[in-house]
């Protein structure tokens, strides 16, 4: 259930995405930067919209508003097909420090327990099949998430298989095919961007970095479906 108080802190960013639904992105970096750009670098779209809000990109692994445990997320959606473009990162991995949580004190848990999400759609070039530039994209609508207990039963199901990899020494074993709402995806620059890990009996290994997403199959069927398409 979402909070009066929750709500309360929304409303302002509620505001700024209905007065700017319907616009490109384009058209919001013009507003906010005072400039036109047509070739932003991969994820740009997102950062412009954090913009947008006042917030400042960070990889903090606290929620957006940590008082609150409410985090903000953009999602892309292919608008061909009405399907999220890519999972959602929610925090990097800490291998080390997810050994000793429990789902309890997790820094994950905290980080999902309220998601306000704010939805992009990504238009493709009818004859070419190709994603149009960034500038293109359409900002559509917002949603609040409050996972209930049956989600949050499975956010705690995939979290537990998960550290149990890390625990047991299996760090570098985790894939994205695992976990039914939240998988474990290596993020950095190649494989040799490692950190350290434990290695199952008391010791340290490196393995390669990873972070927290949102699987595809989360944000298709539990926000895509509550947001408004009337603009597309």
């Amino acid at each position: 259930m979402l909070s009066s108080k929750k709500l309360r802190s929304l409303q302002p960013y509620i505001r700024i995405i209905e007065a700017n639904k319907g616009k490109t992105i384009g058209n919001i970096c013009q507003n906010i930067f005072n400039y036109n750009h047509s070739h932003f670098k991969k994820g740009a779209s997102g950062l412009i919209i954090e913009n947008l809000l006042g917030l400042k990109n960070n990889n903090s692994p606290l929620a957006d508003l940590k008082d609150l445990k409410v985090e903000i997320k953009v999602l892309p959606l292919m608008l061909h097909n009405l399907k999220v473009k890519e999972p959602t990162q929610i925090k990097m991995i800490n291998f080390l420090e997810i050994a000793k949580e429990t789902w309890e004190t997790s820094k994950l848990r905290d980080k999902i327990e309220t998601i306000f999400w704010i939805v992009y759609g990504v238009p493709r070039d009818s004859k070419t099949k190709k994603n149009l530039s960034q500038d293109n994209y359409i900002l559509l609508d917002w949603f609040i998430d409050v996972p209930n207990d049956e989600k949050q039963f499975i956010f705690k199901k995939d979290w537990r298989l998960i550290q149990k990899y890390i625990v047991e020494g299996k760090g570098d074993k985790l894939s994205c095919s695992m976990g039914e709402y939240i998988e474990p995806k290596t993020k950095g620059k190649n494989n040799k961007d490692l950190t350290s890990a434990p290695d199952g009996t008391g010791g340290i290994i490196q393995v390669r970095r990873r972070a927290f997403y949102f699987k595809k199959n989360y944000t298709n069927n539990n926000v895509v479906k509550e947001i408004d398409l009337s603009l597309i």
